[in-house]
């Protein structure tokens, strides 16, 4: 019995697709990285007071895997279904579902 090659269960556009090449990283100091999203200055002394107020004991318990009441907030704020709505950690994962959907 011969066994399917891999690149033939791959669909040809994502076969072709390119990895992500991430920007050059300077090895001088003192730069601002555009390329990287960087801010060159610290947080405002109000972002400092309102993240310190917001962290209590919940920081160190793993969120609701699927996200409910987040889902379900923003699904109200833009007029649709709550399972209409995918969130994840970051756009890498959200990149990573949505190819193998």
């Amino acid at each position: 019995m011969n066994k399917p090659r891999l690149n033939n269960l791959i669909r040809p556009r994502i076969r072709s697709l390119r990895p992500y090449t991430p920007g050059e990283q300077p090895k001088e100091t003192g730069l601002i990285k555009l390329n990287t999203n960087e801010n060159p200055f610290p947080p405002s002394p109000r972002v400092l007071h309102a993240v310190r107020a917001a962290v209590d004991g919940r920081l160190r318990l793993y969120p609701n895997p699927s996200a409910e009441g987040l889902r379900a907030r923003l699904a109200t704020l833009h007029g649709c279904h709550p399972e209409n709505i995918i969130v994840g950690n970051g756009s890498d994962e959200l990149l990573a579902l949505s190819t193998r959907a």
